[in-house]
């Protein structure tokens, strides 16, 4: 990159010659930019920040999520073999071209003015009531606007976590008595969502991907079935 063409002469000042005194308090506008000039020679072209030894430390082997924080320490019964992850990595892409497919369509902006959803989105409460006691369709989350859906998503994480007293506190002691909707509406969500996500997005996901090792880790054998849903958002945040 050539910097004498980015940075043009704009006024004509003379540059310090040899009797030129940096240590002195610039008392004029010449002497100021003079002392820019003067300054500016100093400076390398390029300044390269190295990274903190610490915190290369602390990273992990991908340098998204710190592996201590994801120990997966499930059963094996209940960790997926390949064959399972390939067919749930196809079963995703396809339904992903599905619903870009259909938002493409003319049949869909049709549709969209049929499907009147009212949902107050600064209400956890009646969001809270409404997912639990509707099934994510697709019609409904395609009218959901897009910074909705990323707000829905963050409330999802936070009642995926079980927090017993806010739960009591926005159902009204009317809490479900399982999270099995919780991942569905995160999956359903996931499928929908449009590309690419803003920053803070990945650490919501990053941060349901942990809590959903972390409830995996506390299954049983006997429990292979209960893990089916938590272990399709898992997988999806593991690679």
């Amino acid at each position: 990159m050539d910097t004498d063409v980015i940075q043009k002469l704009a006024l004509a000042v003379d540059p310090p010659d040899e009797d030129f005194d940096p240590d002195l308090q610039p008392e004029t506008g010449e002497q100021y930019l003079q002392k820019v000039m003067y300054e500016r020679k100093k400076c390398p072209s390029v300044v390269v920040v190295r990274p903190s030894p610490k915190r290369r430390l602390q990273a992990s082997g991908s340098g998204i999520v710190p592996a201590s924080s994801v120990r997966n320490r499930a059963h094996r019964m209940l960790i997926p073999t390949k064959e399972w992850e390939a067919m749930q990595i196809q079963k995703f892409a396809e339904l992903r071209d599905t619903i870009t497919g259909y938002r493409n369509s003319a049949q869909y902006q049709e549709n969209l003015q049929r499907t009147q959803i009212f949902l107050c989105f600064e209400n956890r409460k009646q969001l809270h009531e409404y997912c639990a006691n509707n099934q994510p369709f697709v019609r409904i989350l395609l009218s959901i606007p897009q910074r909705n859906l990323e707000i829905l998503l963050e409330y999802l994480f936070e009642w995926l976590q079980g927090d017993g007293e806010s739960q009591q506190e926005e159902t009204g002691g009317t809490a479900a008595a399982s999270s099995e909707w919780i991942t569905q509406w995160i999956y359903a969500i996931l499928a929908c969502i449009i590309t690419p996500l803003e920053p803070y997005v990945h650490s919501v996901l990053r941060d349901i991907a942990k809590t959903c090792i972390a409830a995996r880790n506390e299954l049983t054998a006997e429990d292979e079935l209960k893990a089916f849903l938590v272990e399709q958002v898992c997988y999806y945040f593991e690679h």
